[in-house]
């Protein structure tokens, strides 16, 4: 007895020495390098992991091959700005009155039009853990007309380069818009093309944190109009007719190249192995405005037919998610913000009532359930939910219900043949806008009484 009391003894001892030395070398492993690269406008159909043969995307395509691709991807907004919302704070952004991009018209005074300084991005988080944080590009998120307070570099980013608005010049040496920015100053000149130059700021900002923990958000403004584009990029598509295709193809073409300007970077510093990657877009394409493609899909920017907000999503991260798979089940960009953090050892907390979801257990099959049970869309009087099997949809005056399993292209409207379908899908969404505030800024000047300053900021043009 003596002798076994003596061996159970000695075992718990082992085991305890063990799950130390094992909890101290978790402790000392470094923490992931992250990079969130946001299109622009990017339709369905412009990547070649999508299966188009007419672009030019060899280094996105290899970050999908290299990871997984979720072929139902979703935004949480058919626009720029509140889709940003949603992305960088990991909640619906009806949550926080961001329905619309910055607009001219707010819902009371004291409104700052943007991301509300109270709300946390992923970027603080990061930066409180130590991580060095830097925003490159568009940031749409407030900030326009002059309050500092809501700049990229007061919402967790150490670094900033890029523009503020929803859309700048990709050409403009001078700066004769004043756009460009560095942290809160103008700058005065930009030689290069400016999808290139945000490149350049990502090759710069790696370089200098090898050794850190880094957190890059490089927000391009590709393939967004303006349609410009340097004959370098637009060399490989003088077969194409139409012009503005031609453009947005050399455009899409240039940040690809600047994409594998970062990954052959990674590689080469030894850091590839070591970065969770993530690849989207914003929204669906406006085939009219920049020539995107999003067929098969129905519909484009600024609705919630799948065109609008069914995006091209892929995520890559060696060793920790499984090269060449296809997850299917649907997630959104709200997801983004739990997974990054708990990537980087970073639990998320109840009271940052966050709406998405840590995709990693679900792509590793360590959980099979479905990320969401439902997920939802609304501003301007236009709303969505759809659960794994229906979405129902209010598109101008139009109400419509599609069996979005079987029928992902939404040709077919069964609203009137599932009367059942719809009250219960009615009945969640509403459930949900509950949760929901008024929008805090929009364009409809009689819900929103009180008018925008619209003075350009210190140092931009009239």
């Amino acid at each position: 007895m003596k002798l076994s009391k003596i061996i159970l003894v000695a075992v718990a001892f082992l085991m305890l020495i063990q799950s130390a030395c094992k909890q101290g070398n978790k402790s000392k492993l470094k923490k992931p390098n992250i990079i969130i690269i946001l299109a622009d406008d990017l339709g369905y159909a412009d990547v070649g992991f999508h299966g188009s043969e007419e672009v030019i995307t060899p280094h996105i395509d290899a970050i999908a091959k290299s990871g997984v691709v979720f072929s139902n991807g979703y935004v949480t907004a058919a626009v720029c700005s509140p889709s940003r919302v949603g992305l960088l704070t990991g909640r619906y952004q009806q949550r926080m009155g961001c329905d619309n991009n910055p607009a001219p018209y707010k819902l009371k005074p004291e409104v700052k039009v943007g991301l509300p300084i109270e709300q946390k991005t992923v970027a603080d988080r990061l930066k409180r853990e130590g991580y060095a944080t830097a925003c490159f590009g568009k940031w749409h998120l407030g900030g326009e007309r002059g309050d500092e307070a809501l700049y990229p570099e007061n919402r967790g980013f150490d670094e900033y380069f890029g523009f503020l608005e929803g859309a700048a010049l990709y050409i403009d040496p001078l700066n004769s818009e004043k756009k460009y920015m560095r942290d809160s100053e103008t700058v005065q000149e930009e030689s290069h093309y400016y999808t290139d130059a945000l490149g350049r700021e990502s090759l710069s900002f790696i370089e200098r944190n090898i050794k850190n923990p880094f957190f890059l958000y490089l927000s391009f403004s590709a393939v967004h109009a303006p349609l410009e584009a340097t004959d370098r990029y637009l060399k490989p598509f003088s077969d194409i007719k139409d012009d503005k295709r031609k453009k947005m193809l050399a455009m899409l073409y240039a940040m690809d190249e600047n994409i594998g300007r970062i990954t052959d970077l990674l590689k080469k510093r030894g850091l590839f192995n070591n970065t969770l990657i993530i690849f989207l877009s914003d929204n669906g394409g406006k085939p009219k405005g920049n020539a995107s493609i999003n067929t098969p899909l129905r519909g484009e920017k600024g609705q919630y037919f799948e065109g609008g907000i069914h995006i091209p999503f892929t995520m890559s991260w060696n060793g920790h998610i499984p090269a060449g798979q296809t997850y299917e089940k649907p997630v959104s960009a709200i997801d983004i913000f739990p997974t990054v953090l708990e990537a980087a050892g970073i639990n998320i907390q109840d009271e940052w009532k966050v709406d998405g979801v840590d995709l990693l257990p679900y792509i590793n099959d360590l959980n099979s359930n479905s990320p969401h049970e439902r997920l939802y869309w609304k501003a301007n009087g236009n709303w969505a939910v759809r659960d794994l099997k229906w979405k129902l949809l209010k598109q101008g005056r139009d109400t419509m219900l599609f069996e979005i399993k079987s029928d992902p292209y939404e040709r077919d409207n069964l609203i009137k043949e599932n009367p059942e379908v719809v009250e219960r899908l009615l009945i969640a969404y509403k459930e949900w806008d509950s949760s929901n505030i008024p929008a805090r800024y929009g364009y409809n000047k009689k819900l929103f009484k009180y008018k925008v300053d619209l003075t350009r900021r210190i140092g931009f043009a009239p």
